[in-house]
């Protein structure tokens, strides 16, 4: 046995490789010194001390030698007790990853031994101490680094202690108790793959009753269900899932189980508790509109509601649900885009219309028919140019006004577009730098000193395969210039400043 004790701590263990976990990952030992900590073994003291960090123990002899001792620790402690191999499952958990322990530990030499004993190891010409740990573990378990095949299940290889546990206990394999405690304790013993074994632990009566393949879809509807699993239930569970196929699909165990009472039809969301306040029409127009939308709506999502039941791909409870939520939907829709739609036409907010009106015949179906339907104007099947007219003409807009409207509409969207690139090529700009003498400043510094310095003009010129450009003075008195270039921002930072320079010049001739 090892005794390990500092203060307020003391622990007798039968390995060094759990002294060793100890060191690595309980909080305990993370900021104690090795002075403070007693280590001794059968009554004989050993050395303590601190590798990159964190605790570790030195000890005499070669390192094969020393590491295959840690082996020979649990493999008559945990692994082959009394000569008889144990299975994963038979195995507590935390004793299993002790050997995995020393696989992750046997890629770290330095941690466990002196730079003598690793370069007297590596000088044998012996092989690397992961693959000494790897035939080491084949020879006397079974597998390497990858763990066994697991028995129960697929016949995979997985190191997962939990992963072997599962199967065995899926097939009511004997599990020892110790084994089971150690899980039971566990807030989450089981990864998301798995995590339909944590029933198994808790209720025996599922174990070895049905096949893996329907166990894990029972017990992810129930869960899902919000039902719980118990000894209460276990039976009748296990006697209704023998109608179902070997690999039921989650549609079809839930709809076995509601049909034997199992599960409780679907509750509604909480929100559909709540009172709704679907606000007044502004117009006729918008009445319309809200019904025609809250009726294709309905429609639209029990077609679908049927052809996903149909091919099976929703259960029946959640079918019935959502029928259900549909009905209710048709009542909760609010004449909120019915009102904006109805003030659009009205007013003439051409921004609106166009943006909801002027597409394809498959985008907006709903608000198109319900201009159909009120106004009489057609908006589907008929040509680009014929609806765009159609939908000015509905907010009482002439040609002469549609143009007007087109005009000042691109005009923005030019002004929109320059401000846009205008704004990239200033913030390459701002990233580029210019040296001044002793000085660096930034390109848009650059930009508007040279322009406020009065370098007014842009200039190109060819050198060699590339153009260049600069700002040079806009008297041409000088042959000084100031670099420009494209792929800083500069150069388009510069035209856009020139640009307004002049166009504010122009407005103020006109005004005087």
């Amino acid at each position: 046995m090892f005794h390990l004790s500092t203060v307020n701590f003391s622990r007798s263990v039968a390995t060094l490789l759990e002294v060793l976990e100890l060191f690595q990952n309980n909080a305990h030992f993370r900021s104690i010194e090795s002075a403070d900590v007693s280590l001794s073994h059968a009554g004989h003291p050993m050395c303590v001390t601190k590798f990159d960090g964190k605790l570790t123990v030195r000890m005499s002899g070669s390192m094969p030698d020393l590491f295959l001792a840690m082996l020979d620790e649990i493999d008559g402690a945990y692994f082959r007790p009394h000569g008889k191999r144990l299975d994963p499952w038979q195995i507590r958990r935390a004793h299993w990853q002790l050997l995995f322990f020393a696989f992750e530990l046997s890629t770290r030499p330095l941690y466990l031994f002196t730079s003598d004993q690793v370069i007297s190891f590596a000088n044998n010409g012996s092989a690397s101490l992961f693959q000494l740990c790897e035939s080491e573990a084949r020879a006397r378990f079974g597998f390497g680094a990858g763990g066994p095949a697991v028995s129960h299940g697929s016949g995979q290889l997985n190191g997962r202690h939990e992963v072997h546990l599962a199967y065995a206990l899926a097939a009511g394999a004997p599990i020892p108790e110790a084994v089971l405690a150690d899980y039971a304790a566990l807030a989450e013993p089981f990864g998301n793959d798995i995590r339909w074994a944590r029933s198994l632990v808790t209720v025996p009566e599922l174990r070895g009753v049905m096949p893996v393949s329907k166990l894990r879809v029972l017990i992810s509807v129930m869960t899902h269900s919000r039902q719980s699993i118990s000894s209460a239930n276990a039976a009748v569970l296990a006697m209704v899932a023998r109608l179902l196929p070997n690999e039921p699909t989650y549609v079809e165990v839930d709809d076995l189980f509601c049909r034997h009472g199992l599960l409780e039809a679907r509750a509604l969301p909480e929100t559909y508790f709540e009172a709704v306040d679907i606000g007044a029409p502004v117009s006729p127009f918008a009445t319309v509109l809200r019904r025609v939308m809250a009726d294709e709506r309905k429609a639209s999502t029990l077609e679908r509601l049927d052809e996903r039941r149909a091919a099976r791909e929703i259960s029946q409870r959640e079918y019935d649900l959502h029928r259900h939520l549909a009905a209710l939907d048709h009542g909760r829709t609010t004449f909120e885009f019915a009102n904006r739609m109805a003030l659009a036409i009205k007013n003439a907010d051409m921004h609106l219309l166009v943006d909801v009106l002027d597409r394809p015949d498959d985008a907006n179906r709903w608000t198109k028919k319900a201009v159909r339907e009120f106004y009489g104007v057609k908006l589907t099947g008929v040509s680009a140019k014929a609806r765009r007219r159609a939908i000015f003409a509905l907010a009482g807009l002439d040609d002469v006004q549609q143009l007007e409207w087109e005009q000042r509409a691109a005009a923005s969207r030019e002004a929109e577009t320059v401000t846009r690139d205008t704004e990239r090529a200033k913030a390459r700009a701002e990233s580029a730098r210019y040296r001044y003498g002793n000085m660096v400043i930034t390109g848009v510094q650059h930009v508007e000193q040279s322009i406020a310095s009065g370098f007014s003009k842009i200039a190109s010129y060819r050198y060699g395969a590339s153009q260049r450009y600069s700002l040079v003075a806009g008297n041409d008195d000088s042959v000084e210039s100031r670099t420009l270039r494209v792929n800083d921002g500069t150069l388009a930072y510069a035209q856009y400043l020139l640009s307004q320079q002049g166009q504010r010049a122009e407005q103020a001739t006109q005004s005087s």
